[in-house]
């Protein structure tokens, strides 16, 4: 990112590791200190703050405990708190809980954050607009398998990419590539960052594919 110049991508889809111990692969801690971890996340932050045009959207996922953490962090670099979406996986239905079982998870919080004024958002699109947005988690059955820890579906990226305005992407945690085929479906411009270079392999394959639609979460 610190190749990139000021204000020079139009919004930023982040979804950055959560710090609970996955294997991402090329040697990176997935279970750094606590300050550690958010002094790692801020850097980061810091510079999507700098390449963001103004006025830019930020959408960024996060765990329910890091929300408290992170929703400070970004209005200390200058973003706008705008509001929480919910990502609902009706897939993941989980175990019985029992008497000493307690909540299963079965969604991840997005945060939406603005630089300078709120941007309108994308009008005639045919998905909800609802801050709820229920899509399956990508799992082994799924068409292309699933092939990142922290995978996200494409209908659910198609979906949030839809409705907000802004070029190009910029996808700094990019993972195995399900960002960057939403974006390419849209016909919209974008930036993928990625440390491993094996996910890059895959990513540069699902851009490659033919479009199937949402019933293939690639």
């Amino acid at each position: 990112m610190r190749q990139i110049p000021d204000e020079s991508v139009g919004c930023c889809f982040a979804d950055p590791p959560f710090n609970v111990n996955l294997n991402y692969g090329a040697g990176f801690n997935d279970k750094k200190s606590p300050k550690e971890y958010w002094t790692w996340l801020k850097e980061r932050l810091r510079e999507i703050y700098r390449i963001l045009k103004n006025p830019g959207r930020l959408y960024i996922f996060c765990t329910d405990k890091g929300v408290f953490k992170l929703k400070p962090i970004c209005e200390s670099l200058g973003f706008n708190y705008h509001q929480m979406l919910i990502w609902y996986r009706p897939n993941l239905a989980g175990g019985r809980c029992g008497i000493k079982g307690d909540w299963h998870y079965m969604h991840e919080i997005i945060l939406l954050f603005h630089k300078g004024k709120r941007t309108p958002m994308q009008i005639g699109i045919s998905y909800n607009c609802f801050s709820v947005l229920s899509y399956p988690a990508p799992q082994s059955n799924f068409k292309g398998g699933r092939d990142h820890p922290a995978q996200k579906p494409v209908s659910l990226m198609k979906h949030l990419i839809s409705r907000t305005p802004g070029n190009p992407i910029l996808f700094p945690f990019l993972g195995s590539g399900t960002d960057t085929r939403a974006a390419k479906d849209l016909r919209r411009d974008f930036i993928g960052i990625e440390l491993n270079p094996a996910y890059c392999s895959i990513a540069r394959e699902r851009l490659g594919q033919e479009v199937l639609g949402n019933q293939a979460e690639r």
